[in-house]
C-alpha cells in the first residue's frame, strides 16, 4: 500500500502494508503528538514505529496526509 505525506520541505511517498483509514488517522495522530517538532522527525517516525518505508514509486497512493492543515484523505480510485 501506498501513502502519501505532504507538507512544506516536499511530498513523500511511503510503502507499508494494507491498514484501513480509519487505522492510517490514527498513526497520524499518534505521530502528530509524540514527533520533535524542533528536528521534524515525522516522516522517520511514522516509519520506525509502523513499519513504512520511503520509496520511490510511481503509483498513486491510497491515503493523503497533508501535515500544512493536518487533512487526511483517500484517493478516489476509478
Amino acid at each position: 500500500m501506498i501513502i502519501q505525506i505532504e507538507y512544506y520541505e516536499g511530498d513523500t511517498l511511503l510503502y507499508g502494508k494494507q491498514v484501513s483509514y480509519a487505522e492510517f488517522l490514527r498513526q497520524l495522530n499518534e505521530i502528530e503528538s509524540d514527533y520533535d517538532r524542533a528536528q521534524d522527525n515525522f516522516i522517520p517516525l511514522l516509519c520506525r514505529r509502523y513499519g513504512w518505508m520511503i520509496t520511490e514509486t510511481s503509483d498513486i497512493p491510497v491515503y493523503v496526509y497533508d501535515r500544512d492543515i493536518r487533512r487526511a484523505y483517500r484517493v478516489k480510485r476509478d
